[in-house]
């Protein structure tokens, strides 16, 4: 009997004892979570992260606008070149060499046809100026008709003049740059090798008066002409309408007119 209630003391007590360590170790368990809470929740320190964010992107979009107005203004420059394109450059002093046909009109075209003619220039605007000076010289042949003076010559010209020339540039923006003219004047002539009495020239009137072009008359002049280049080199053509104060062959003392029409086309140099 005393043996048994010895043994249930000992299990009653082994399982007190156990009881108690286990509420012990839940205790200790309770303690320790209670304790590490705290500290999970102070971890997690993100501000620094927040303030680089910020600094980089206000950086990135400053840069950036600035740039984009710099190259806005590369543009009005480029625009401002195109609005004053340069303008081409008018002569002041030159020389011209050219060649063409002298053309004879009216009354002189019944006994002489249309023959060659050379032509030699030197003029003068004193800078821009729409006026200007020039000197010429020419020579040429008018021939004669095969039909009715087989055996007769054609006759040589030469003239010798000046003239005032009034230039109207067209644009001179262009690289052709054109520029009219209109040119007026005299001069002397001189005719040669004139076969008589055929080549004498049916002057009109009543009786009729045969003129006598051989040898120098006085002449006016007056024609318009035409300026334009092609690369570095500078062009002209001309034409000129020419009355020439000739005389009568009876008498030699009456002015009979006669007229011309030679025209030219060659290179000027400035």
């Amino acid at each position: 009997m005393k043996t048994r209630i010895s043994v249930l003391y000992a299990l009653g007590l082994a399982a007190a004892m156990t009881l108690g360590a286990t509420s012990t170790a839940s205790a200790q368990r309770r303690a320790t979570s209670q304790k590490r809470i705290p500290v999970r929740k102070e971890v997690p320190v993100t501000p620094p992260r927040v303030d680089t964010v910020t600094v980089t992107r206000v950086d990135t979009v400053t840069v950036r606008r600035t740039d984009t107005v710099s190259t806005t203004v590369v543009r009005y420059d480029t625009v401002t070149r195109m609005v004053y394109p340069p303008l081409q450059r008018l002569p002041g002093l030159f020389f011209g060499l050219g060649a063409g046909a002298n053309i004879p009109m009216n009354n002189i075209r019944a006994v002489f046809k249309d023959g060659y003619a050379l032509q030699g220039q030197v003029g003068y605007f004193p800078t821009n100026s729409p006026l200007g000076l020039r000197a010429d010289a020419t020579w040429g042949k008018i021939n004669n008709y095969d039909t009715t003076c087989p055996n007769c010559e054609s006759p040589n010209v030469w003239t010798v003049g000046g003239d005032v020339i009034l230039r109207m540039p067209l644009d001179r923006t262009s690289k052709l740059n054109p520029v009219l003219y209109a040119f007026a004047g005299g001069g002397w002539s001189h005719f040669g090798d004139i076969t008589k009495p055929q080549q004498l020239v049916n002057a009109g009137g009543s009786p009729n008066k045969q003129a006598d072009v051989e040898g120098g008359h006085a002449y006016w002049d007056v024609g318009p002409g035409i300026d334009f280049s092609f690369g570095r080199l500078h062009f002209y053509a001309e034409g000129r309408y020419m009355t020439i104060f000739t005389k009568a062959d009876a008498a030699g003392s009456e002015n009979l007119k006669s007229h011309m029409f030679p025209v030219y086309g060659g290179l000027k140099f400035y």
